[in-house]
């Protein structure tokens, strides 16, 4: 009996060439466009943090405490006046107009940047507030010049009530509110950062891998050993990758930069600085309202505290000690307070400098401050007076005006780094989108190229 032999059988090829070169074209467009899809929505959502710090909350949260300053300085500006002779106050009236036309300047700038629900309102609570502040001010005013020495008291009390539990209190507000969303907005932004700069670079690499394997695929299926348009893809496709993680990278670090160094040392600053008016105008109070100067006191102490606060169990040449360890690496120990949050985040070119200076300068008017106490405690008043309202060199505004200068210097160094970054960063994002569609066009252009010839060999 004759065997008859069965037919072999062979195990199909689950895709054959033609199949494979298409789901390589169709992948490699596919994504193309995928990560063109993801890298724009990772840069318009780095634009977006840039803008709400750069743009929006920042400056808003600087000019509510530029706000405050001015408002604290017309307060001291109007203790001043209530101190001496309506004749003699020529000097501090020119100080209260110019804090005057601040305030107005100042509001127009928070208003023209409301971005928040809540900062209308607490804008026109000001408004409102400063004119009936004004008002009271000037009734102040007229009983001082007929020598109502009780009713003036009396009447600035009710203005100084008004501003520091109204007017001071909703600029802080304001300020809070918009210091809020930035940081909200900056956090935020960072731990979603890593997440697209991961995806970006997957997608990337994909797109470069799919590339390669196809070459490869072509040279064993094909024996072609070279194909120029797809390894011009390829060539593209990695310097596009590198120029995003490139842009989106760098614009993190500019935000950063802007952030954490530049801002939270600015922050501080305007902070210290708003206290520091709100303390100075504490030391005219406590000259002018002998009732309450036990009151004022504590309240000047407070402030003073929050700016700067020395651990009593540090020698009396803690300040010298402290300046010698400021900005070297190490945390500066024996000192709390706003200031203290300054010197720890040192971080540009001549910042360590401008921060002794101002340190020195700061204490140096407290110095003169506590002169002030001693001769008012000895009963020497009309001295204690002009010491504390004096401009001359070794006077209490005199040194107030020197730290102001010095502090100046300072924020001005990390004002103007906050917006070099913020403009660098927006400058590495700009054109992306064209960039980015380009690039992906161009990659997906040069695979069908490259795919062409070698489909149109099997159609």
């Amino acid at each position: 009996m004759t065997t008859i032999p069965k037919p072999s059988q062979k195990t199909p090829e689950k895709f054959n060439t033609l199949q494979i070169l298409r789901g390589g074209w169709y992948a490699t467009w596919g994504i193309s466009l995928l990560l063109l899809i993801v890298s724009i929505q990772g840069v318009r959502s780095q634009r977006d943090a840039i803008k709400t710090v750069g743009d929006d909350a920042a400056p808003s949260v600087l000019n509510s405490q530029r706000l405050k300053d001015a408002f604290a300085d017309m307060d001291a500006s109007l203790a001043n006046e209530l101190l001496l002779k309506p004749g003699d106050n020529a000097r501090v009236l020119k100080d209260f107009e110019k804090n005057r036309v601040k305030i107005a300047e100042r509001l127009v700038l928070v208003s023209k940047n409301i971005t928040y629900a809540g900062e209308e309102k607490l804008i026109t609570a000001i408004q409102l507030n400063s004119s009936a502040y004004l008002l009271k001010l000037q009734a102040a005013r007229d009983t001082h010049k007929r020598g109502e020495i009780a009713n003036t008291l009396n009447i600035y009390r009710e203005a100084a009530n008004l501003m520091d539990n109204n007017i001071i209190q909703r600029t802080e507000q304001l300020s809070e509110l918009n210091s809020v969303e930035l940081d909200n907005t900056y956090a935020n932004h960072k731990s979603e950062n890593g997440r697209i700069s991961f995806v970006i670079a997957i997608v990337g690499l994909a797109q470069i891998a799919m590339l390669v394997a196809i070459q490869i695929f072509l040279y064993r299926r094909m024996q072609r050993i070279l194909n120029l348009p797809l390894l011009g893809a390829t060539v593209v496709s990695v310097i596009f990758l590198g120029y995003t993680l490139s842009s989106f990278v760098g614009a993190t670090n500019n935000l950063k930069i802007a952030k954490e160094d530049a801002f939270d040392s600015l922050h501080a600053l305007r902070q210290m600085r708003s206290f520091s008016y709100q303390a100075n105008a504490d030391e005219s109070r406590y000259l002018l309202d002998k009732l309450n100067a036990s009151q004022h006191q504590k309240s000047f102490d407070n402030k003073i505290a929050t700016i700067i606060k020395i651990d009593p169990n540090q020698s009396n040449k803690s300040i010298d000690s402290i300046i010698t360890t400021v900005g070297r690496g190490d945390r500066v120990t024996g000192l709390t307070g706003l200031f203290a949050d300054e010197l720890n985040n040192l971080t540009f070119v001549g910042e360590r400098e401008l921060a002794i200076d101002t340190l020195k300068k700061f204490t140096a008017y407290l110095a003169i401050d506590k002169q002030i106490r001693q001769l008012y405690s000895s009963g020497k008043v009309a001295e204690a007076i002009a010491l504390c309202i004096g401009t001359n060199k070794g006077e209490s505004n005199w040194a107030f005006d020197e730290y102001k200068d010095a502090q100046t210097r300072l924020n001005a160094l990390n004002e103007k780094q906050f917006y070099l970054n913020i403009r660098i960063g927006r400058d590495r994002l700009e054109y992306f989108e064209i960039i980015a569609a380009t690039a992906l066009g161009g990659i997906a252009i040069l695979t069908l190229l490259g795919l062409r010839p070698r489909l149109v060999e099997y159609l």
